[in-house]
C-alpha cells in the first residue's frame, strides 16, 4: 500500500513542492510582466527592456491612417497605439484630405493624447448662400459658435442673425430700438467689444463724431437692448464685461487712469483701482493691471488684484502697448504680461501660490516668449495655449506640456488685420493673399483654404464641418456670403 511506502511519500512531497515552486514562479513572472506592461515596459528584439508609451490619436474626420516614421501602424485614429519611447515623425492620412504631420517625442511609461489633428480636404466645395449689397460694419460669432450676427449694409440698426447649426434656415432679422443710438452729425461705425457667456448678449461700441457709446445688444429680444452710457451715467472710457456676464461691467478711463465697476442692478460706478494704464479681468474679483504708481523711472509695474489683496508680478519697461491676459487652466491661474518695447512676454503659473509660499521672493515665470514688438496676446479657446504675436511672428506656450514655441509663418497678413486669431483651442487663422490660412498652435500644418475678406473673421460651424465667410462679389461693392465644406462629399 502506497501510504505505507515512505519512499513514495517522500517523492510525492518533493513533486508537490516543486509544483508549488513552479506555480509561484509563474505567478510572480506573470505579475512582473503585467507590472512592466502597466508601467510601459516591454522587451525589444534583442531581449533588452524598453519603455513604451500608450498613445491615442484622434482626428477630424475620423478614422485616419497612422504612420510612425513612415511605417503604417496596425490601427487607425481613435484606437490606442503602443510605441517604444523615442522621437517619431507621425503622419495621419485619409483619402481626399491633406496629410497631418508632426514630430513628437514619446517619453515612455505614460499615456499621451493627441486629440487635435484636423485634416482639411484637398478640394474644397463652396456654396454661395447670399449676396450683400455692401460691406457690413460688423460680423461677429457667438462663443458657442452657433450664432453669427451680421450688420445689414447701409443700416446701423439692422442685423441678420444666422443659426450656423442649421445653415439651411433663413437668417433672423434683428432691429435695434429707435433712439437707442446717439445720432451722428458726420459718420459712425460699430466695433465689437465682447460676447457674454450666455451667447445672447453682445457688448458693442458705437463710434460717432469722434466719440463712443456702448450698446448691449440682446440677440433674442432686441427691444431689451440697452445704451449703457445712459444707464451707467458715463460718457467716457472703455467698457468691458465682468466675469463674461452681461449685467456686470468694468469702466476704464484712460485719461484719468481710473478703473471702476458697476452692474445693471446697481449702476452707480464704484472705484476699483487708480493709476491704471492697462488691465484685464478674470472672474468676479481678479484684475491684472499695469500701473506707473510707485514704479522706478522709465518702468511700469504689473500687479494682480484678487479681491482686496494686491500681488506684485513684474516690472516692465515703459512702452506704448501693454499686453496683459490671465485665465485658469486645469484649475490653476496663469498670468501673461509684456509690452511692445521689450520683445518679451512673460508667462506665470500660480503667481499667488508662489508669493504665498515665498512672500519675499519675486514671481518666477514658467516661460518667456520672444516676439519682436508684440502687439497681440490671447489664450486659446480651451485655455491650454497662449499666443503672443506681431504680424506673422509668433510665440506660443503650451500649459499642458510646459513647452514653448517661437516661429514665423511664411504668410503675410492682409490689411486691415492686425493679428491672427484662434480658430479653436488648437489652431490659429488669418487671411493672407485673399485666402484663409490655418495652422496648428506650433506653426505646423499650414493650410491655405478658400477666399476670405480680411475685414471679417470667418465663422466656423459648431461641429467644424463647414466655415462661413464673406468674400468679394463679382459685382463691385457687393459681398457674397459663402459656406465652404470641411469634409469631402463622401464624408458629409
Amino acid at each position: 500500500m502506497d501510504y505505507l511506502d515512505l519512499n513514495k511519500q517522500f517523492r510525492q512531497r518533493i513533486t508537490l513542492l516543486v509544483g508549488y515552486v513552479l506555480i509561484a514562479v509563474a505567478i510572480s513572472t506573470g505579475t512582473i510582466i503585467l507590472l512592466y506592461q502597466a508601467y510601459g515596459f516591454g522587451l525589444g528584439k534583442n531581449g533588452a527592456v524598453i519603455q513604451n508609451e500608450l498613445t491615442f490619436f484622434s482626428s477630424h474626420p475620423n478614422p485616419a491612417n497612422i504612420y510612425a516614421n513612415n511605417q503604417r501602424q496596425p490601427v487607425t485614429t481613435n484606437t490606442r497605439l503602443t510605441l517604444p519611447s523615442g522621437i517619431y515623425h507621425f503622419k495621419l492620412t485619409r483619402t481626399g484630405y491633406h496629410d497631418w504631420q508632426r514630430n513628437i517625442e514619446l517619453q515612455g511609461g505614460g499615456v499621451v493624447h493627441f486629440d487635435y489633428p484636423f485634416l482639411f480636404p484637398v478640394s474644397l466645395t463652396t456654396d454661395k448662400l447670399q449676396t450683400l449689397t455692401g460691406e457690413p460694419g460688423l460680423a461677429s460669432q457667438s462663443p458657442d459658435r452657433r450664432w453669427w450676427v451680421v450688420e445689414q449694409p447701409g443700416s446701423m440698426t439692422d442685423f441678420a442673425v444666422y443659426d450656423l447649426k442649421n445653415s439651411a434656415k433663413p437668417a433672423t432679422a434683428l432691429t435695434l430700438p429707435a433712439n437707442l443710438l446717439t445720432k451722428p452729425s458726420t459718420n459712425e461705425n460699430w466695433q465689437l467689444v465682447e460676447w457674454a457667456d450666455d451667447n445672447r448678449h453682445v457688448l458693442l461700441q458705437h463710434n460717432f463724431d469722434g466719440k463712443n457709446e456702448f450698446i448691449l445688444l440682446d440677440r433674442i429680444t432686441p427691444d431689451l437692448s440697452i445704451n449703457l452710457n445712459r444707464t451707467l451715467v458715463s460718457e467716457t472710457g472703455q467698457l468691458t464685461l465682468k466675469n463674461k456676464k452681461y449685467n456686470g461691467y468694468y469702466l476704464f478711463d484712460s485719461a484719468t487712469k481710473t478703473l471702476q465697476t458697476a452692474t445693471l442692478g446697481a449702476p452707480t460706478l464704484l472705484p476699483v483701482q487708480q493709476r491704471v494704464l492697462a488691465y484685464k479681468s478674470y472672474g468676479n474679483n481678479t484684475v491684472l493691471y499695469v500701473t506707473d504708481s510707485g514704479a522706478p523711472a522709465d518702468k511700469v509695474l504689473v500687479k494682480l488684484r484678487v479681491g482686496n489683496k494686491i500681488y506684485p508680478i513684474r516690472t516692465l519697461p515703459v512702452g506704448n502697448i501693454f499686453l496683459v491676459d490671465l485665465t485658469e487652466y486645469s484649475g490653476t491661474l496663469y498670468v501673461a504680461a509684456g509690452d511692445n518695447s521689450d520683445n518679451k512676454v512673460y508667462i506665470f503659473k500660480d503667481p499667488v501660490g508662489q508669493l504665498t509660499a515665498q512672500p519675499n521672493q519675486a514671481v518666477v515665470p514658467v516661460q518667456v516668449l520672444h516676439v519682436p514688438a508684440p502687439n497681440y496676446l490671447s489664450f486659446s479657446n480651451n485655455t491650454q495655449f497662449i499666443v503672443a504675436s506681431n504680424a506673422n511672428r509668433f510665440g506660443v506656450y503650451d500649459a499642458e506640456n510646459e513647452l514653448g514655441y517661437n516661429y514665423t509663418v511664411q504668410k503675410t497678413l492682409d490689411a486691415p488685420q492686425q493679428h491672427a486669431t484662434w480658430m479653436d483651442g488648437d489652431r490659429l487663422i488669418m487671411t493672407s493673399g485673399g485666402k484663409l490660412v490655418v495652422f496648428d498652435y506650433d506653426g505646423t500644418n499650414v493650410q491655405t483654404l478658400m477666399p476670405a475678406h480680411s475685414a471679417y473673421i470667418p465663422a466656423f460651424a459648431p461641429d467644424f464641418k463647414s466655415v462661413f465667410s464673406l468674400v468679394a462679389s463679382p459685382t463691385a461693392g457687393q459681398l457674397d456670403l459663402t459656406q465652404t465644406y470641411l469634409l469631402t462629399a463622401a464624408d458629409r
